[in-house]
C-alpha cells in the first residue's frame, strides 16, 4: 500500500472509530433521559426525584419527534388547545375509548407544560384533572380549540361513515385548580355542503378559530377547508363554505393551529407535522389560502413504536413551540429546530416614543392664578 493510500485509509478508520463514538454517546444521553423521564418499572412518579419537571427539557430532534415518556391517562386522547387564561395550561379530550370513574369520556381534561416543554402537575400532584361536561355527550368528539374570549369549542366534527350528526360545543373555560364540571353553553349543528356521492356530510378531526370564525379541515385527499358562518343566538345551524385545500400532498389532516404572531400555520396528520409560512397582515379567509399557496416551509415525523397516532396538537401561546397528544397515550413536543427552523424568540415590544421635555423649563418660577381666572 502507498504511503498516501495508507494515510487515506487511516483518516477514514478515524473517521468510523469517530462516529462510532459519537453514537454510542447519543444512545448513552437518551437513554439515561428516557430511564430518567420515565422513572422505575411500576415507578408513577414522572420525574426523577430530586428534579423538578421545570428542570426537564423536552428533547431536540431535527427531522423527528420522539415521545417525551409521560404518558396520558386515558387512550384515544384527539384534540388539544391552549388556554388564554392560565399560563402553561392546555386542555384535551377524548373521541372514543372506555370511560371509567377514573377516565371519563363525556370530559375535557387539564394538563400543564412547562417552559421547558414537558408535563407537569396541573394541581396538588394532579398531572391530567378531567372536567366533566354533564350538558353534551361524546360522540366522536375530534377537536377542541379556543376563541378570542378564552371559552372552549368542542368539535363534533368526526363521521367515518359519512353520516353521522355534527355540531360545535362552547363550554366555559374552568379554573384548572378547581374540580368542577363543565357548563355549555352554545351549540350548534353543522353539515359539510359538498359530501362525496352517497354521503350526507364529510369526516373532520381538525379546526381552527380565527378572526371571529372557525375553520375547518375535511379528513381527505387534499384536504379541502372550509370557513365556518354561526348563526345568531345560542344554537342553530351553521353555514360552512370551501374557501380552498391545502394539497402539496398533505393529506387526513386530524390537527390543526395558528400561532400567536400569526406567522405559522400547523396541520398534522397521525404521524407528521407540517409549518406554513403565514402573512400576519392577512385576515381570515385570505391569511389561510396565501399559507396554503406554497409547499410547507417546516416538517418533523413521530416517532413512537409501532407508527405514531398523533391528533391533537397546538401551538404554545407567544412562542412557535407546539405540543401534542396521542392516542396512544404519548405527548411529543416539537421546538422550531425540529422542524426544520432556527430557534424563534419573540420580538422585544417596542418602546412608546420618548415624551418630549425641556430641562430650560424646570426652574421656571410657578405662576399664580389670576383673578380673571374662573373656577
Amino acid at each position: 500500500m502507498s504511503p498516501t493510500r495508507f494515510a487515506e485509509a487511516t483518516v477514514r478508520r478515524r473517521s468510523l472509530w469517530s462516529v462510532a463514538a459519537a453514537v454510542v454517546v447519543v444512545l448513552a444521553a437518551v437513554g439515561w433521559w428516557a430511564v430518567a423521564v420515565r422513572g422505575p418499572a411500576g415507578d408513577e412518579t414522572p420525574f426523577p426525584a430530586g428534579r423538578a419537571a421545570a428542570d426537564q427539557q423536552a428533547p431536540v430532534v431535527p427531522g423527528k419527534l420522539p415521545p417525551l415518556g409521560v404518558t396520558l391517562p386515558a387512550s384515544e386522547a384527539s384534540g388539544l388547545a391552549a388556554s388564554r387564561h392560565y399560563p402553561g395550561v392546555f386542555y384535551w379530550l377524548r373521541d372514543g375509548g372506555a370511560s371509567g370513574p377514573d377516565t371519563p369520556r363525556d370530559a375535557i381534561w387539564g394538563m400543564r407544560i412547562s417552559a421547558g416543554g414537558m408535563p407537569e402537575p396541573v394541581r396538588d400532584g394532579t398531572m391530567f384533572p378531567a372536567y366533566g361536561v354533564p350538558g353534551a355527550t361524546n360522540e366522536d368528539w375530534e377537536a377542541l380549540t379556543v376563541d378570542d374570549e378564552g371559552a372552549l369549542w368542542i368539535g363534533q366534527i368526526g363521521a367515518n361513515n359519512c353520516t353521522d350528526e355534527q355540531r360545535l360545543i362552547r363550554v366555559a373555560e374552568p379554573d384548572p385548580t378547581v374540580d368542577a364540571p363543565l357548563e355549555v353553553v352554545a351549540t350548534y349543528d353543522l353539515r359539510f355542503p359538498d359530501p362525496k356521492p352517497g354521503c350526507r356530510t364529510s369526516n373532520a378531526e381538525a379546526m381552527i378559530w380565527l378572526d371571529g370564525h372557525f375553520y375547518l379541515f375535511a379528513k381527505t385527499r387534499g384536504t379541502p377547508i372550509y370557513r365556518v358562518d354561526l348563526p345568531g343566538g345560542a344554537a342553530g345551524t351553521a353555514k360552512l363554505t370551501r374557501i380552498g385545500q391545502i394539497g402539496h400532498r398533505v393529506n387526513n389532516i386530524s390537527a390543526a393551529s395558528i400561532s400567536d404572531d400569526r406567522q405559522r400555520l400547523m396541520v398534522l396528520d397521525h404521524r407528521r407535522v407540517y409549518v406554513f409560512t403565514a402573512d400576519a397582515t392577512l385576515r381570515g379567509d385570505e391569511l389561510i389560502k396565501d399559507a396554503v399557496t406554497d409547499r410547507y416551509t417546516g416538517t418533523a415525523e413521530f416517532e413512537a413504536p409501532g407508527g405514531a397516532t398523533v391528533e391533537g396538537g397546538t401551538f404554545v401561546p407567544g412562542t412557535r413551540d407546539i405540543a401534542f397528544v396521542a392516542e396512544d397515550g404519548n405527548i411529543y413536543y416539537a421546538r422550531p429546530e425540529s422542524y426544520g427552523e432556527p430557534p424563534w424568540t419573540p420580538p422585544s415590544p417596542t418602546a412608546p416614543p420618548a415624551t418630549w421635555h425641556d430641562p430650560a423649563l424646570d426652574d421656571l418660577p410657578t405662576l399664580e392664578p389670576s383673578a380673571n381666572d374662573v373656577g
